[in-house]
């Protein structure tokens, strides 16, 4: 049996399923686009500080408070046309 959220344990926001559908899509492609941007980050990061950098290094790199209001800022501007069409539905 796998792990994880069940379709039943996600939360459903939009009436039709292939927009619920394509809704959960983005979030996780959204995920890996974060996680891959904040890896690049570090990568330049320890590349600019003339640290060696492996799997490990990037992994225990912690970002600094500007990449944080960054990635705040993306994730905002990833989730608005989504918030605007489920608050649009809700007013339905």
């Amino acid at each position: 049996m796998t792990e994880g959220a069940q379709p039943a344990d996600k939360p459903t926001y939009f009436e039709d399923p292939a927009v619920q559908a394509l809704y959960q899509m983005v979030l996780i492609l959204g995920e890996e686009l974060a996680a891959t941007r904040e890896q690049l980050h570090a990568l330049i990061k320890l590349h600019e500080s003339g640290e060696i950098t492996s799997v490990d290094t990037i992994d225990a790199f912690v970002p600094d408070e500007s990449f944080d209001l960054e990635r705040a800022d993306w994730v905002a501007r990833l989730m608005e046309p989504l918030t605007q069409i489920a608050e649009a539905q809700k007013r339905r």
